[in-house]
């Protein structure tokens, strides 16, 4: 018995030893670093947060670290799975109830039940998308390693309960950008100073804008996971704020509230909403402040897109010091904020005003922890009310579908640009909706419909995704007191899908009976070349309409590679049953052989449109094509939309050059460029740039006078400048042009009474295209535009390219003072000496969103060089 107890013991202590030897290896954050998370002037590299996080799945069992991809500068894109080490050895099998929970309408209630009682609650956290808000990312480490080691009574509940999907950076990228230029500027005078360049390669602050439209690596990256794989039932979303008013900004939210959200998940929200601010006020948090500053009515960020796929989206917003510097800030320099807290005094969304003092990163840490910790935490306790009430909300979805308008919308194959048509239907399939195409005619509506039509049920689960981008958004007319003004947006107002992309959907409203069938995967239309009817015999030519964004592609590749002579033709031809309209492209060489032309039938495989081959009588040839040598205005004021326009410009495969400030003063630009892009930004700050003393000398100062006046010249030398949005304020104001913007007294003037002026925060207008114009070249003569706080044109000379109409131009969202525009003009072309000044009232590029205007930008560039 002696031996038997021997041998128990030396097993235990052997057990023992391994216990602690493992637990030793599980270093702290500070020990891996070298400092303490959020200590004042110090930040850790994305590569010190990944080989932490690496560090603890290796000597942990309750975290798994998957690298899931690439960022868009090539760094390891990482995802940490927390939970109990008996939910990990399980994972397949709880993402399987997560992935049957989202799609409850395939399977019965008992089932669902059952599913509920069994399965874990989901939750995502992800830090730091936006890099300058930079304590989240160095607070993942230390969530990380609490959930790692801990064994409170609250660690384990969450463990067992919970499964953690942590993003410790949603831009990696960003996140080193930052770090490099802090420790460059710290203990300098430009300690804390703006970055003079984006912190995403193409978005900048905006790729938390990309949540519906995908465009970006990490968005792709993401998206996957919340839609495809584990279908979290809460979203949280990591933020800072500036720093003059309340210390946390938390859920519920500010009015109004989009009607697609369900209201189950409305009521979801505000209960964590309360945990959080009950939990941080019990724990000696100030400055919490709630029903405020931010509403749930836009699509399109990380924590409002959930919203639709009935996931609880949580943001909440910390003051912000600079980077990592502390901040002193008195009372009296505090301030409320115009939705929700009129004054920096207690009221009873904000009970306890942070009294002012010192404030840090570390400070930013604690709150976001102890948010993540009540949510987690309430979660937890609540687990199986989450799972029911997720389920619960497809299935209310599915119902709607089938009992409400909209029953349906239905997209043709008969499309203006039917590739952008199906890049759409990508982009909601990527979504997670549903789309069904028709196998035989279909009737709804009283009207007919082919065979190949797709069809977007709205009795699916997330019918609130596909509604919010299909439909036209009206946002609601807020009166808050009597004769006072109406309640501006906080944010963009209208989006729809759609309109933006110029893709014509036809909503259904009754219920229709169709033979479908679920698309797996939308693919790309088929190229083709066709040479039936051509005589061989005459002098042939092979021409495409170059009607479409993809076909812009084309163009641009064929001027690349050489090998044909170029043509655009300026009026429209018939041929047989062939229209061939202005701006059709023609490519003539002695070298495509008689009847077998494999190259261009390959090239036209490949891209995916349709070249034709007809006799060259038929074509206008006067205007010879070459590839337009393209400048892109990059100041060091860093700017989203320039940013935009060179996704935009590489994705179609335009050659450009970026040019600086310094080459702008040099002048002699129409010796290298044909056309020059000015992005969206004021005529000032192009001019004056970073204020001398700001930033390092190299990045102070803008194009200045001298730049001004070398943009003049290169235009009277025949250069083409075009201009975006506020842009058009430079020619304007110091080209001596004959036009003015109406309205911009308005955008100005701030001190203006509301409600007399004119003002649209982002929304859709429709205008009507002078499709006789190069720049108007191949689109329909109505089309709606993405403005967004822009001008609007009257002129005495030049071309008015397109103009809104003479009545209400909204189509969707917002628009105040709307008389103020009828009639003016949104793009403007006018002649200056040899070349020509483009000005668009509007970002045909916005957010690489608006691809039913794209066009219009590639139409201008081309236009520099057309006939010349």
């Amino acid at each position: 018995m002696r031996k038997k107890y021997r041998a128990i013991l030396i097993g235990i202590i052997a057990l023992l030893s391994v216990a602690m030897s493992v637990d030793a290896q599980i270093i702290s954050p500070e020990e891996a670093i070298g400092f303490p998370v959020g200590a004042d002037y110090k930040l850790a590299r994305w590569e010190t947060i990944t080989d932490y996080l690496r560090s603890l799945d290796a000597n942990s069992d309750r975290i798994i670290l998957e690298e899931r991809g690439k960022t868009t500068e090539g760094l390891d894109f990482v995802l940490a799975l927390i939970s109990s080490p008996e939910n990990l050895a399980n994972l397949d099998r709880y993402r399987t109830i997560q992935q049957k929970l989202a799609n409850p309408q395939e399977h019965d209630l008992t089932e669902l039940e059952r599913l509920a009682q069994e399965g874990k609650a989901v939750v995502m956290i992800s830090c730091n998308i936006h890099s300058t808000e930079v304590a989240s990312s160095q607070m993942s480490m230390e969530l990380a390693h609490q959930l790692a080691t801990e064994n409170t009574p609250v660690v384990e509940e969450i463990l067992e309960n919970t499964i953690l999907l942590l993003i410790p950076s949603a831009n990696p990228d960003g996140l080193n950008m930052v770090v490099d230029w802090y420790e460059r500027t710290v203990n300098t005078p430009y300690e804390g100073a703006p970055m003079p360049w984006l912190y995403h390669k193409y978005t900048g602050h905006d790729n938390n804008r990309d949540w519906f439209m995908l465009t970006q690596v990490e968005t792709q990256l993401v998206t996957q996971i919340l839609y495809e794989e584990w279908f979290p039932q809460v979203v949280y979303d990591v933020h800072q704020m500036g720093n003059r008013g309340a210390r946390f900004v938390i859920p519920p939210y500010f009015h109004p509230v989009n009607p697609n959200i369900p209201p189950l998940l409305q009521r979801e929200l505000a209960l964590i909403g309360a945990q959080i601010a009950l939990d941080l006020t019990s724990q000696g948090f100030t400055g919490v402040l709630s029903n405020a500053v931010y509403d749930t009515w836009w699509h399109g960020g990380f924590r409002t897109v959930p919203y639709r796929h009935n996931m609880i989206g949580i943001l909440t917003e910390a003051a912000s010091v600079n980077i990592a510097s502390p901040i002193f800030q008195r009372k009296s320099s505090l301030r409320g904020h115009r939705r929700g807290l009129s004054q920096y005094t207690q009221q009873t969304n904000f009970p306890e005003p942070w009294p002012g003092g010192w404030w840090r990163m570390r400070d930013i840490i604690e709150y976001e922890k102890a948010a993540a910790y009540s949510i987690l935490s309430v979660v937890a306790r609540q687990r199986q009310m989450f799972l029911t009430n997720f389920y619960k909300m497809g299935l209310e979805a599915v119902e709607k579908g089938y009992h409400e308008p909209p029953r349906a919308f239905l997209v043709p194959m008969e499309q203006r640009d039917i590739n952008t048509a199906l890049k759409m239907l990508q982009i909601l399939q990527r979504g997670g909706v549903n789309i069904y195409r028709a196998n035989t005619d279909l009737t709804a509506d009283g009207v007919e419909y082919p065979a190949g039509t797709y069809v977007i049920s709205m009795a699916q689960p997330f019918r609130a995704h596909a509604k919010d981008l299909l439909e036209a958004q009206h946002y609601p007319r807020r009166i808050p007191a009597r004769g006072a003004p109406p309640e501006r947006p906080y944010d963009i107002a209208g989006w729809t899908l759609p309109l933006q992309m110029g893709v014509n959907t036809i909503r259904v409203v009754n219920a229709f009976e169709a033979d479908l069938t679920l698309v797996e995967g939308i693919r790309a239309a088929e190229g083709k070349l066709h040479l039936d009817g051509v005589d061989f015999q005459d002098a042939v030519v092979y021409v495409f309409k170059n009607q479409t964004n993809l076909e812009t592609v084309a163009l641009n590749r064929l001027l690349q590679e050489g090998g044909y002579r170029i043509y655009q033709q300026q009026r429209e031809t018939v041929w047989k049953d062939l229209h061939l309209p202005r701006g059709t492209v023609i490519l003539k060489s002695d070298r495509i052989p008689g009847t077998d032309s494999p190259e261009l039938r390959d090239f036209a495989e490949s891209v995916g449109i349709e070249i034709y081959a007809l006799n060259q009588r038929f074509v206008d040839m006067n205007a010879q094509l070459r590839q337009p040598r393209v400048g892109l205005y990059k100041p060091w004021v860093a700017n989203m939309d320039e940013g935009w326009t060179r996704w935009v410009l590489e994705e179609h495969e335009f050659p450009y050059r970026n040019l600086t400030d310094a080459e702008i003063r040099a002048g002699n630009l129409a010796e290298w460029y044909d056309a020059i892009i000015l992005p969206d930004m004021r005529a000032s700050r192009m001019i004056g740039g970073h204020a001398e003393g700001s930033l390092p000398p190299e990045y102070v100062g803008g194009i200045g006078l001298e730049g001004v006046a070398n943009l003049r010249t290169f235009v009277e030398q025949g250069g083409t400048l075009i201009c975006l949005n506020w842009a058009t304020e430079l020619p304007i104001k110091y080209f001596g042009l004959e036009i003015t913007n109406v309205v911009e007294s308005d955008q100005s003037n701030s001190q203006k009474s509301a409600g007399t002026q004119f003002f649209c925060p982002g929304s859709l207008l429709r205008v009507f295209l002078e499709t006789t114009h190069p720049i108007g070249y191949g689109l329909d003569r109505e089309m709606a535009v993405f403005f967004k706080s822009g001008p609007a044109f009257e002129a005495r000379s030049g071309k008015r390219v397109a103009a809104y109409p003479n009545f209400n131009p909204l189509m969707s969202g917002w628009i105040e003072g709307e008389r103020r525009i009828r009639q003016k003009g949104a793009l403007w072309d006018l002649k200056l000496g040899k070349g020509h000044v483009i000005l668009f009232g509007f970002k045909p590029q916005h957010r690489a969103q608006s691809h039913g205007t794209f066009k219009l930008l590639f139409n201008a560039i081309y236009y520099s060089v057309a006939g010349k």
